[in-house]
């Protein structure tokens, strides 16, 4: 809906309004969401002119209960969205260009053209898009790839979906927007997603295009590979389907999408630890190589395990598929770690897909560690997908499960250094079990952990009341998500706050206490 500015704030300041806020975010946050909104109407007032025609669009953070990377292997994710956003008013310009300014002064303002940047001829492949971002990406200066605005040029791709024959077919209009996010940034809650995703959903709201919302999760997740990350697109998909009041519960190739009733008598205590984890700089890369790690593992298990070559998906060796001692000896078959010179005597014929996958990120100093990346993303795909049998009713289960995921990116464990080693005595040990050993509760090793997060689990689950603790989102710092009995919350935070905050203001911004609102809509 469009109105002009004047309009939308009495709007917002009216009960109608305040009804409308109450169903996106429930009466606890309508206050909080109406001052954010308020305030970014006002400062596009102040730009562009209070009677300028708007729309608003809001894109919550989300957080992953159970499901860490690994949508991108065909695996599930159980995320709900919170009460912190991306906000976008905006108008429609009758050029293709995009202004935008951002609330807070210390992001720079920026104006493109949408298409600028595509090459001439429509890329017509995913593959081809990945090369092309890849390159886009290696001859930007560095102080370029590190600005925010690349997260909203990665609208260029709608662009390109709508390129025939190096010819627009149609030319997208641009717009002028006023931004403000108040998802903690680097912290795990996807704030880069919900920015990409609010982008497009501006951009296709003031061009009339009707995207429907699965194909809307394609073409963000895929966008974003725009800034050089080579993620999937859960996070986009918890964004744009989630429910107020629900977990979702969604998968991938296909996308299939049902809801998990939130728990009642239970709360999710988010604390940042302040450790960030920025995809612009050194974590990309480690983000990158764990990727790129389950693609060798999966490869190598195909070669050295017939049976498994009529499967596309990691999440496809999975209890329903093969027995558990099976999927042990599998992962068995693969070397421990593995480097570079190695992966190329094993593949020769896949000479071009390596040093492609080699050129997103550092060669690891100990190699790739095959097993332990491999077990974690076949056992967190079977958390992920006994979720919504679990969490409805057995709501400690669920809370143990929170705990062996968060185990394998743990680094610190009672002051001592930690890593799952997946040698061949302990693969032993699970195949000897002869299936006793359940493949949910094996943690593998993914390794993007800190000691910081590990602490804040670890100090948390010693309060009688806690369920369960993990980090959020991609790791390397962030946040960590607690699972606790709303009758313990008080006692948990007050343990937090002495053992890690120490005083009021890094509790005010470490501290979230958060329920699952709406998906991203325009108000």
């Amino acid at each position: 809906m469009m109105r002009t500015v004047s309009s939308w704030i009495d709007f917002i300041n009216s009960g109608p309004g305040t009804n409308r806020l109450a169903e996106i975010y429930g009466a606890d946050f309508v206050e909080d969401r109406r001052r954010a909104i308020l305030n970014t109407l006002r400062r596009f007032g102040e730009t562009y002119g209070f009677e300028r025609n708007v729309i608003i669009v809001r894109v919550p953070g989300r957080v992953n209960l159970m499901g860490r990377h690994v949508d991108h292997r065909g695996g599930f994710v159980n995320p709900i969205v919170i009460p912190r956003e991306v906000i976008m008013v905006a108008e429609r310009r009758e050029d293709s260009c995009i202004e935008i300014h951002n609330l807070e002064e210390r992001f720079e303002s920026g104006k493109f053209e949408i298409g600028e940047e595509l090459p001439a001829r429509k890329i017509s492949s995913i593959d081809e898009w990945r090369r092309w971002t890849l390159e886009n990406i290696e001859r930007k200066p560095e102080r370029e790839r590190r600005s925010w605005i690349n997260y909203v040029k990665s609208v260029c791709y709608l662009q390109n979906v709508y390129m025939d024959d190096g010819s627009y077919r149609k030319r997208l209009l641009g717009a002028n927007i006023i931004c403000y996010g108040d998802i903690p940034r680097s912290a795990g809650l996807s704030s880069s997603s919900a920015l990409v995703v609010a982008t497009y959903l501006t951009v296709s709201n003031l061009n009339d295009l009707e995207i429907p919302r699965e194909k809307m999760v394609e073409y963000t997740g895929i966008g974003e590979w725009y800034v050089g990350t080579r993620g999937g697109w859960g996070d986009q998909a918890a964004m744009l389907f989630s429910k107020k009041g629900f977990v979702s519960h969604i998968g991938f190739f296909p996308f299939k999408i049902s809801f998990i009733p939130f728990p009642t008598g239970v709360s999710i205590i988010l604390c940042n630890s302040f450790v960030a984890a920025s995809k612009m700089t050194g974590a990309q890369s480690i983000f990158n190589e764990k990727v790129s790690t389950y693609e060798f593992g999966f490869e190598l298990m195909k070669k050295f395990n017939p049976e498994l070559k009529r499967f596309e998906y990691l999440r496809d060796i999975n209890p329903e598929n093969f027995e558990t001692v099976e999927i042990y000896r599998m992962i068995k078959s693969l070397p421990e770690k593995i480097s570079r010179s190695e992966l190329r005597s094993l593949l020769p014929e896949k000479e071009e897909w390596l040093n492609r996958l080699f050129k997103e990120h550092k060669e690891p100093k100990e190699g790739y560690d095959l097993r332990g990346v491999c077990l974690f993303g076949i056992s967190e795909c079977e958390r992920s997908r006994k979720t919504e049998l679990v969490l409805p009713g057995d709501v400690e289960l669920f809370g143990r499960l929170m705990n062996v995921s968060h185990d394998a990116d743990r680094v610190v464990k009672s002051g001592v250094k930690w890593h799952v080693r997946v040698s061949d005595e302990y693969l032993e040990r699970l195949i000897r079990s002869e299936g006793e050993a359940r493949l949910e509760f094996q943690s593998g090793y993914y390794g993007c952990g800190t000691g910081e997060t590990d602490f804040l689990v670890d100090t948390a689950l010693k309060v009688p009341g806690t369920l369960g603790a993990s980090i959020v989102g991609a790791g390397l710092g962030g946040c960590v998500e607690i699972l606790v009995d709303k009758n313990a919350v008080g006692k948990v935070v007050d343990f937090l706050v002495k053992e890690y905050y120490f005083d009021e203001d890094r509790q005010k911004n470490g501290i979230m206490l958060v329920s699952p609102v709406e998906g991203a809509c325009l108000i």
